[in-house]
This record gives structure tokens, C-alpha cells and sequence, in this order.
């Protein structure tokens, strides 16, 4: 068996279900394991000399939704086709592969969502390293919510984009969320044997892909949403998020988008009820927190706060236990 496959307690904290885990030792096994939990498909080993498998897999269902772990311990490719009744949204917790929709091919990694077409062909390579957490989302439920957000019918298939950043609004959100619910099945489990509780989460996660995931209708959503967040406030926001680490002051942002500090407050106040300072803040926080988890031996935790621009130590580290409930040395030295 592999080193991955002898040491897979590393990813406890991400198995949806730690009371379901299955593992499989041969070929027909992953397959059958993977089909019942994610979704039918073929599988090839990368090296076809090998006979042997090291699949771990776990399954929470959520209703219109589910969440899947997966990690093979070979290198393996995936054929399952069009997978045209779900949505499968890909988050690689380590190692590198890559997701071909149709025309499209990306890289999976840590930096990043892959969501697959619902139209076209897909295909999947995981490597030896691969640790995967899939969520399936059922077709229909999304339609119909999005339908609902515009008020009509779909003119198209809808399309997400294949990719969307770990660090983006979109990324962040759908990391904090699942991550959430792996704790709760682990520590709380007695939480999701309610199917209400389940239904909300499935909700709230579709509600997510549906205003803060790229897809083929955003524009069309944003356009129909009321109050629209205003442009100025939209363009500092992502000022925020892609100089975060050299970022000094709020004026500075109001300098680069060409507003007085004091027009960047109130539209802040209107769009977040936050000040942007207290926006900025939180993403220091939150960029800290993915961090200090996903830090590498040796790392401490000023290298870390500084990498995501702090500079005043403790008084972050006061914000950050105020926040999440654990100070920064607990997180890095509890690791994912």
C-alpha cells in the first residue's frame, strides 16, 4: 500500500462522513466505491503494470446535494462521461491533476474550484498524491433556483467557469463552508441526522454557486439584483483582495480608484455594513486562517502574517482569536 493510503488521518478533517469511510484494494473496488459515492464511471491506472489499489472514499448526502472524499494512492484517469444531472465542484485539498470539460482543460490544485460541465464530455487525472473533495449538486436544483433569482426561463445550458481562485470571494466562502460541515459530521454529528438541517446546508450551498460562483448568467443576475453593490465599492474590493500582502492603508485604495476616503465608507457601510478598514480586517483574517492552515513545516506565524500583509502581530492576533476562537499558534500548530 502507499505511503498516502498508510497516512490518510492527514485528511481527517475534510472525510464528509468519518463513519462511512471505505477503502478499496483492487480496481473493481475503487470503481464501485467511487460510482456509489460521486458518480458512475471507468477508471484506468496510470501505470497498467500495477494490480493493486489504495482507494479511500467517504459520502455525506445532503439532499440536493452531497459531499465525496476521494483519494486513489496510484495515479489513475477517469472517464465518466457527461455527467449531465450534476454539478460536480472539485476542491483539491493536495497534490495536482487535471479536469477536461469538453475543449477546456485545467489544472487541479490547492489555488483552486474545478467545476465540471453539465453539457460536455468530461474527463479527470488524479496522481498518486491526489486528495479530492467533490461536491455533487444536483442540475435541476440549480436551475430552478437561478430561474427563480432572474425570473424566466434558461435561453442556454447553464455554464459554470471551469476554474474559480481559492482566494476569490466565491473560493473562500465555499472552502469555510464545507469545511464546516466535515467538523460538524465529526464532532457533531447528531446535527445532520436532522433532514431539515441537511436541506438548509444543500440550499445555502447552492445559493453559493448561484451568486458568487462565475457562471454564463452572472451578468445577468447581477443586472437583476437590488441594491447592486456600486462600482466603485466592487472595484476596491477586488483592489483589497489582489494586493493584500502590500496593502497599507484604506486611502491608499480610495488613491487607486480615484473616490475620497469618505465616499469608500459610506458605500462600504451600504453595500457590507462594514467600514472598509473592518472589511479589510476581515480578509486579513480569513487569508491568515487558510494560511496557517496549509503552512508548510518551519513556517511560523509571523511569516505567515506578514505574507498576507499584517504588521501589527498582536493586535491581529487578539482580532483572530476574537474571530475564530483559537489563537494563530493553535491553528498552525493544528495544522488542515
Amino acid at each position: 500500500m502507499s505511503a498516502l493510503a498508510r497516512s490518510d488521518e492527514v485528511a481527517t478533517a475534510y472525510l464528509p462522513n468519518p463513519r462511512s469511510v471505505q477503502r478499496a484494494q483492487t480496481l473493481d473496488g475503487a470503481v464501485e466505491a467511487v460510482s456509489r459515492n460521486i458518480h458512475p464511471h471507468r477508471l484506468k491506472l496510470g501505470d497498467p503494470r500495477r494490480s493493486g489499489m489504495a482507494c479511500i472514499t467517504s459520502t455525506l448526502d445532503l439532499g440536493e446535494c452531497a459531499l465525496g472524499y476521494v483519494q486513489y494512492g496510484f495515479d489513475v484517469m477517469i472517464d465518466p462521461g457527461v455527467i449531465s444531472d450534476f454539478l460536480l465542484v472539485k476542491s483539491t485539498l493536495s497534490g495536482q491533476g487535471q479536469v477536461t470539460c469538453g475543449s477546456l482543460t485545467a489544472t487541479t490544485a490547492p489555488s483552486s474550484i474545478v467545476m465540471t460541465s453539465m453539457s460536455e464530455r468530461t474527463g479527470i487525472v488524479m496522481s498518486a498524491h491526489c486528495r479530492h473533495l467533490t461536491a455533487r449538486v444536483a442540475r435541476r436544483a440549480i436551475e430552478e433556483r437561478l430561474e427563480r433569482r432572474l425570473g424566466r426561463r434558461l435561453a442556454a445550458p447553464l455554464q459554470f467557469d471551469l476554474q474559480s481562485p481559492a482566494t476569490s470571494d466565491f473560493g473562500r466562502a465555499w472552502h469555510q463552508l464545507l469545511s464546516h460541515i466535515c467538523d460538524l459530521s465529526a464532532h457533531a454529528p447528531g446535527v445532520l441526522a436532522s433532514a431539515d438541517v441537511r436541506q438548509q446546508y444543500s440550499s445555502t450551498m447552492i445559493e453559493l454557486l448561484v451568486h458568487t460562483a462565475r457562471h454564463n448568467y452572472s451578468d445577468a443576475l447581477e443586472r437583476s439584483a437590488q441594491p447592486a453593490i456600486p462600482r466603485h465599492v466592487r472595484r476596491a474590493r477586488e483592489y483589497m483582495h489582489e494586493h493584500l500582502p502590500d496593502l497599507r492603508s484604506i486611502a491608499e485604495v480610495a488613491a487607486w480608484i480615484g473616490v475620497t476616503p469618505r465616499t469608500l465608507q459610506n458605500g462600504f457601510r451600504q453595500a457590507f455594513n462594514l467600514t472598509p478598514a473592518q472589511y479589510l480586517r476581515e480578509l486579513r483574517i480569513m487569508a491568515l486562517h487558510q494560511a496557517l492552515r496549509g503552512a508548510a513545516p518551519g513556517r511560523t506565524v509571523g511569516d505567515l502574517m506578514q505574507s498576507v500583509g499584517i504588521v501589527n502581530f498582536s493586535r491581529y492576533a487578539q482580532y483572530y482569536r476574537s474571530r475564530l476562537g483559537v489563537s494563530p499558534s493553535a491553528t498552525l500548530r493544528n495544522g488542515p
